[in-house]
């Protein structure tokens, strides 16, 4: 029996088959949008539910955090009584002792406590907000990769349909010797080349429609939909330094180097407010141990801080305050790196973008038809012929690749300003 990941496979392959066969109207496929794609993620995505149930933990930790500790009550009460002859001599002629312990915190240590607990809370928070950032860029990347792979799938199937029948009428005529049999090969071997390059890219299209589905917790085949006019009102909307600023104030990886200065800060407190020793007061009462019948007593109970002063954890909670001060010094200049290499990439992609867009146009379309009429017609050679096909082929593969560079340039820019632009 063959394994269960090459059984998934083999059912991604089938289902793409189909979908590229009869236009993807296939009884399990899913046709998305870029919104109802990000909607479904939000409420499926099993890592954005496990970081929730982090952040429900640490806030848990803040109430646990708040509790004081318990009292400690005892009780010593007589076993065995050799001189009277009697076990649990414990009446009013017996003996019987009892006794309250309680610990008072004392420095300020519990009120660090419960800072510290806060603000991991708040780093929990930032972490399923940055987690949340990564993933919606894969998704993004991925849903724009799932549309340039099945575009180019659909005209690489319309090509193979043409040259098929192509295929089959030269044969005939070489057959009857009315063209050379050269030519026909000529053909074949466009078709090969051409039938490669699908199965190829079909390849990837499987590994990209596996990720969708994992992201989207889906077992569909996704079907991206997009509108004609999506690509054209990708626009620059704003400026480096305007990026910069925005990103500076809502990157939640900056806002985790951030926070994790001020956790250090708080830590560092408290490992000094731990040389302040604690005491513990008490009170007992003791029926006939004592120097007195019924005898009450109360005290208090302190460490004397002459060998532990916690100079040791002092001072590397110091030393990790500083480090975290450095990372997020580092921190701030990734984000600075980052925005500056995504806003090049977009301009330099929106340039590509206008300049194809300006010069594939519908000619492209219509040249290709009558190409294709005149070839028929023995109007043009098959080296003429098969030189137009390569070329045009790679031009609509160019073209969907920009579209689709386009597309993650601007969810880059998203992503490093930790913000929805575009």
């Amino acid at each position: 029996m063959p394994p269960i990941k090459t059984l998934r496979k083999l059912k991604l392959v089938i289902m793409l088959t189909c979908f590229v066969s009869m236009d993807g109207m296939c009884q399990d496929t899913l046709r998305l949008n870029l919104l109802q794609a990000d909607s479904i993620f939000l409420i499926k995505n099993l890592s954005l539910l496990s970081q929730q149930f982090n952040i429900a933990a640490s806030e848990a930790l803040i109430l646990q955090a708040r509790s004081y500790p318990n009292p400690i009550f005892t009780a010593d009460v007589n076993a065995i009584d050799n001189e009277n002859n009697k076990i649990f001599h414990v009446d009013n002629t017996g003996q019987k002792a009892f006794g309250l312990e309680q610990l008072i915190i004392l420095g300020g240590k519990r009120k660090t406590e419960i800072e510290i607990a806060k603000q991991n809370k708040s780093v929990a928070e930032s972490e399923f907000s940055d987690l949340l950032r990564n993933l919606q860029k894969e998704l993004r990347n991925s849903f724009f990769n799932l549309y340039q792979q099945r575009s180019v799938l659909e005209k690489y199937h319309r090509q193979l349909q043409l040259l098929d029948t192509l295929i089959g009428s030269y044969d005939i005529q070489a057959r009857r010797g009315n063209v050379p049999m050269k030519d026909a090969i000529r053909l074949k071997s466009v078709y090969l080349k051409i039938n490669n390059e699908k199965a190829a890219l079909a390849s990837l299209h499987v590994e990209e429609t596996k990720k969708m589905q994992l992201l989207l917790q889906s077992p569909y085949y996704i079907l991206p939909g997009i509108d004609n006019l999506f690509f054209d009102k990708l626009k620059v909307t704003s400026s480096f330094d305007e990026l910069l600023e925005t990103a500076i104030k809502n990157r939640p990886d900056l806002k985790i180097a951030e926070e994790q200065v001020t956790l250090s800060g708080l830590n560092s407190r408290l490992q000094h407010k731990l040389a302040i020793p604690d005491i513990i007061a008490t009170t007992s009462y003791d029926q006939r141990g004592g120097a007195f019948q019924n005898q009450i007593n109360a005290g208090l109970t302190i460490p004397l801080p002459l060998w532990n002063r916690n100079r040791g954890n002092r001072r590397a909670a110091d030393f990790y305050l500083k480090s975290s001060v450095a990372y997020q010094q580092q921190a701030r200049m990734i984000v600075e790196t980052d925005v500056r290499g995504a806003w090049q990439n977009l301009l330099r992609s929106m340039n590509e973008y206008e300049k194809i867009k300006a010069i594939y146009t519908d000619d492209f379309d219509q040249v290709f038809q009558g190409i294709n009429i005149n070839f028929k017609r023995r109007n043009i050679t098959i080296l003429e012929f098969v030189d137009f096909f390569e070329a045009y082929n790679e031009s609509l593969t160019e073209y969907a690749r920009v579209k689709t560079q386009l597309a993650i340039a601007t969810g880059e820019i998203n992503y490093v300003t930790g913000t929805k632009i575009y």
